[in-house]
């Protein structure tokens, strides 16, 4: 490929047969020493997923998720809170006997019965969590830092003593301050010693500057694995994401199709494609499998993935424009793979790119629909079948099928 304005393209971390993504992200202004060499994934499709309104697993469905989050390579699985109900706690103890290699993590509340009731499973972590907020805890549940820090402290301490490894997820940190934050963090894990701890941006209020400043200090005061945890509120949980990558997180808990609370978790498809592709963080995901397992969540929810969803949305890999479509074939000429699109569709195990038809297609689309279907034609058909099938796509606000194309190209013929 011939060299351009001094911008290399073959062996650099931005280009590859499969992607082609932006030089700017691996700038050394940008990519510091910090930045994660690898992040893990922590998914909460079965716990924090479950809290999307109306949702709710059967025991057969939570461990079928649960061997397929496995399959994708997830390293940890928040499976539930045990506490709950029964059909959770066998569902878990079901996942425990078949020696999965993520680790199977219960989500506990401080509370004793919580923790006993994971036990019982036979998981060797759990999630142990509470708010880090001044007044979420005062008002909400009449606690205050010393009452809070009791609570966390004492039920590490119980959950370690019946052989459980325990992380510390602490909620509603980021309507705090980041002083707030560190001091409680620091007292926990300097009291207990904690696996890791989870600092989560309940609500998706902080912006993605402000959560790579405090992540870079909370690993600085803290200097054990730190995990975020955030919601979409604003639509910003994967920029949240990418800035703490950058800060060197440790692992980013995320739910399959973005399922959770209101608008829900950062989702893990876009998580690991994103690390992987964009900043060449190894997330131990296997990419191919990603469409087959939120195509199983969607069909067991019944909540519909967004057609222009990033990653899996239905559309995400069609051209419909003439110029778009012109293109991608000189680029492709040229030995760009990945010309119009990011990255190819069978890097995240989808079908190959589409060319549909529409009020904004080109003389290049319809020569191609004309080859597929093997319609003979001649250069003087171009210009007016084109502007048939504008007209045609521009009245229907919507694509074109082929058979629709089929009865346009007839009309057109019968008439000429």
């Amino acid at each position: 490929m011939k060299l351009l304005e001094n911008m290399p393209m073959e062996g650099e971390p931005y280009f590859s047969d499969e992607k082609w993504v932006s030089p700017m992200n691996f700038m050394p202004e940008v990519m510091g020493e910090e930045t994660s060499k690898s992040v893990y994934i922590h998914d909460v499709t079965l716990r924090d997923g479950e809290q999307t309104c109306g949702l709710n697993w059967t025991e057969d469905e939570r461990v079928d998720i649960a061997v397929a989050l496995n399959d994708l390579g997830v390293k940890s699985i928040e499976v539930g809170m045990p506490i709950i109900s029964d059909d959770i706690g066998r569902a878990v103890s079901r996942l425990v006997k078949m020696n999965l290699k993520a680790e199977l993590i219960p989500f506990c509340r401080a509370r004793r019965d919580d923790i006993e009731s994971a036990a019982r499973t036979g998981v060797e972590k759990i999630i142990v969590e509470h708010a880090v907020n001044p007044y979420t805890n005062y008002y909400a549940y009449s606690v205050d830092t010393e009452k809070l820090l009791d609570r966390v402290i004492s039920s590490i301490e119980y959950a370690k003593s019946l052989g459980l490894k325990v992380t510390f997820m602490g909620w509603d940190v980021t309507r705090g301050t980041l002083e707030y934050a560190k001091k409680v963090y620091k007292a926990i894990v300097d009291a207990v010693h904690p696996e890791a701890v989870v600092f989560t941006d309940s609500f998706g209020v902080a912006t993605p500057n402000a959560i790579y400043h405090v992540i870079r200090e909370l690993r600085k005061e803290l200097k054990i694995p730190v995990e975020f945890h955030v919601h979409n509120e604003f639509g910003m949980a994967m920029g949240s994401v990418m800035a703490a990558a950058y800060a060197g997180i440790s692992g980013i808990h995320s739910s399959i199709n973005g399922l959770g609370e209101r608008t829900g978790n950062v989702p893990t498809e876009e998580v690991a494609a994103a690390l992987e592709l964009l900043l060449n963080i190894h997330t131990g995901i296997d990419l191919k499998k990603i469409n087959s397992i939120t195509k199983m969540v969607e069909k067991i929810t019944q909540i519909p993935i967004p057609r222009n969803k990033p990653i899996t949305g239905t559309r995400l890999f069609w051209m419909e424009s003439g110029v778009v479509v012109q293109a991608k074939s000189r680029l492709e000429e040229a030995g760009i793979k990945a010309a119009m699109f990011p990255y190819l569709p069978s890097v995240v195990g989808r079908d190959e790119a589409n060319v549909v038809l529409g009020g904004s297609s080109g003389k290049s689309s319809i020569v191609f629909f004309l080859d597929k279907l093997g319609l003979p034609y001649e250069e003087s058909d171009l210009e007016p079948l084109t502007e048939l099938v504008k007209a045609f796509g521009r009245k229907k606000r919507d694509v074109v099928s082929e058979d629709e194309f089929k009865r346009i190209y007839e009309d057109y013929k019968s008439v000429k």
